[in-house]
């Protein structure tokens, strides 16, 4: 891993005195995975890239240099209590340097979604609504009416003759019945003999 600092803000020469220790890095197969001595590394070659930067302005100027009106500065004090290092970023960093594009996808794709979710609903709501308010085909075409009406015709007419047909064995029953009850009366009993 190689650190590359920005050309474009103005830096002080680092005295000779002070020059930081070059350690040669190299990109690992994997550039994702770091392992902790490399991290010990970058720290270290960090802080003696920003001690140098410290050193030379302090020559220089007599102090720290102050920041550039445009840039960021981050101040961070060590746990051991030694003196806060300064770090100035430049001015050009922007939202889109730091948020990767596929996270902006992302994001806008999930806002469109709930959008879409808001106004979709109610109007699918509605469109069901509707198809069921609307009646089914109610018209029978005239043909089948007509034939309908014949069959309808017919049973009633079956109806009636089997209501005629009924009333007839109940009525030839009953005559039966009065014949036998008749003939009992007139015939001798079995007792009387």
């Amino acid at each position: 891993m190689k650190i590359s600092t920005n050309n474009n803000a103005p830096q002080a020469p680092a005295p000779a005195s002070t020059k930081a220790p070059q350690t040669n890095t190299d990109v690992k197969p994997d550039a994702n995975v770091f392992t902790k001595e490399d991290l010990r590394n970058l720290r270290e070659q960090i802080r003696q890239t920003v001690r140098g930067q410290i050193a030379g302005a302090v020559v220089q100027g007599g102090g720290p240099a102050p920041p550039a009106p445009s840039s960021r500065t981050i101040t961070i004090r060590g746990r051991d209590g030694s003196a806060p290092t300064v770090i100035t970023l430049p001015s050009g960093l922007n939202a889109r340097d730091v948020i990767p594009p596929q996270a902006v996808d992302i994001s806008i794709a999930f806002f469109v979604t709930i959008a879409i979710i808001i106004i979709g609903l109610p109007i699918a709501r509605a469109i069901a609504r509707r198809m069921d308010r609307r009646p089914g085909p109610a018209q029978i075409p005239t043909d089948v009416s007509a034939q309908l009406n014949q069959l309808h015709q017919a049973v009633d007419a079956i109806a009636l003759e089997v209501e005629r047909i009924s009333e007839g064995q109940r009525f030839t029953t009953r005559l039966l019945s009065e014949q036998r009850d008749s003939a009992r009366q007139t015939l001798p009993s079995a007792t009387n003999r």
